[in-house]
């Protein structure tokens, strides 16, 4: 049919068509409100509103049954290729846009909120095209493809992944400057005062002692916290001393918040790596933010002199989460 400069097509609501064939396939205005979540009477009206457009009987009720009537299965017949037809246009459409670079990374929440989500400003503003998609549910698990690499805290081997070495993590002990200028000034000072644990890492105090000669009959007495949040923010308080990452309390520490009273620093025997499936080593929005994250990890200032090579994947099971629930 010629339609001249008529520009308009005598088409009904997109709506209407989606009611009918909905309600066609199921023979049920109840089936069909539920698959395009309306109610049962706004089906109705849909499919009287489009036999009026038609000027023809759709549906009929035979012994309280809903069933298409001649005229109803013919336009059935016609108008399922055609919306078939049409959404296969506009997929192909969608499909010309250029899909953002979407990273998957799994890192636990404390390390995301206190020092990753900080530094991220500058990698999307250096990477505008790329999104960063953090995942905190533990254990970070690449069997099912879900994530594209993660965060952890670890040894320098992970089975069925390659670790890059990103940095160490150094412990060391802090509290409120009100206390480090009062009863807090040197080690010995600390069996004067109230020691704060993170629940994670029960043995931080004793692995601190050990390495700093320090003789602390009761280093597993005190107040336990969940979150290393929790436990900064009671050091912050004066309700004790801790011992906490110090990557971890950079703020803290730059507004004086905290303080470290003396050391030493001790290096914790587990560093952090960025872990990811062998499959994605030259995935290049993964080798955009893994040189970018080394960059952070450099400026964080605890990375030795000696960075250990990346550890090649061994054919095992997928990455599991190590450390425990880092929280």
């Amino acid at each position: 049919m010629k339609r001249a400069n008529d520009v308009r097509r005598k088409i009904p609501s997109p709506m209407m068509l989606q009611a009918f064939e909905a309600s066609a396939r199921s023979l049920s205005f109840t089936d069909a409100a539920k698959t395009l979540n309306l109610t049962q009477s706004a089906i109705s009206h849909q499919i009287l509103g489009l036999e009026q457009y038609l000027g023809v009987q759709l549906f009929e009720r035979v012994r309280k049954r809903l069933r298409l009537t001649q005229a109803g299965q013919s336009f059935l017949s016609t108008l399922t290729p055609a919306l078939d037809a049409l959404e296969t246009a506009l997929r192909d459409a969608m499909a010309t846009q250029p899909l953002p670079r979407c990273l998957r990374l799994g890192v636990v929440p404390t390390v995301a909120a206190a020092w990753l989500i900080p530094r991220m400003g500058d990698f999307y503003a250096k990477h505008p095209d790329v999104t960063l998609e953090l995942v905190t549910r533990l254990p970070f698990n690449f069997t099912n493809n879900s994530l594209d690499a993660a965060i952890n805290l670890g040894n320098a081997r992970w089975p069925g992944a390659v670790a890059d070495y990103l940095m160490d993590e150094e412990m060391l002990v802090v509290c409120q400057p009100a206390m480090a200028a009062t009863v807090l000034k040197q080690a010995s000072d600390l069996a004067r005062v109230t020691l704060l644990h993170l629940s994670l890492r029960p043995h931080a105090w004793h692995d601190w002692a050990a390495v700093a000669g320090v003789d602390l009959p009761d280093a597993s007495a005190g107040p336990r916290f969940e979150l290393h949040a929790m436990v900064s923010q009671a050091a912050a308080a004066g309700l004790g001393a801790a011992v906490l990452p110090r990557f971890l309390i950079l703020d803290e520490l730059a507004s004086g918040k905290l303080v470290s009273p003396f050391g030493p620093v001790v290096t914790s025997a587990m560093p952090y790596y960025l872990v990811y499936p062998p499959a994605n080593r030259t995935l290049p929005v993964l080798l955009q933010f893994r040189a970018w994250l080394r960059e952070q990890a450099a400026e964080t200032g605890i990375t030795p002199t000696a960075v250990p090579p990346s550890i090649g994947a061994t054919p095992a099971a997928p990455c599991p989460a190590r450390g425990g629930r880092s929280a």
